[in-house]
């Protein structure tokens, strides 16, 4: 069986579409966001953490070092769910590590970096 021209063209017009959409997606940061179940965000401005869950537009701002019983507890993610973070404004760098640490150490993990 042979293509003419016109179904040639048809098929090397639908691959390379299919091509140029596959090369779309996510490399920022926000799809880092998209894949982890929760987000932590060391707000410095409200000197707190504000821990939301990846489909809250809004999150509740909590002490740091209640971070990890609420995302235990109150958000119910088992050992194994997938965490980020940011931070908004100037934040002390040792409760950063601290909130990350304790995370990692109830089992929950970082979203990979590229």
């Amino acid at each position: 069986m042979s293509l003419d021209a016109s179904a040639l063209k048809k098929a090397l017009r639908v691959g390379t579409c299919a091509l140029a959409l596959a090369g779309c997606g996510a490399s920022s940061p926000a799809g880092h966001v998209a894949s982890a179940d929760v987000l932590v965000t060391f707000d410095g401005k409200r000197h707190a953490c504000v821990v939301a869950l990846k489909d809250e537009p809004q999150g509740s701002s909590v002490s740091c070092d209640e971070v990890v019983p609420f995302v235990r507890d109150e958000l119910r993610l088992p050992s194994g769910a997938h965490y980020d973070t940011r931070t908004v404004a100037s934040f002390d760098q040792a409760t950063i590590a601290r909130v990350e640490a304790g995370l990692k150490g109830a089992g929950y993990q970082p979203v990979a970096e590229d």
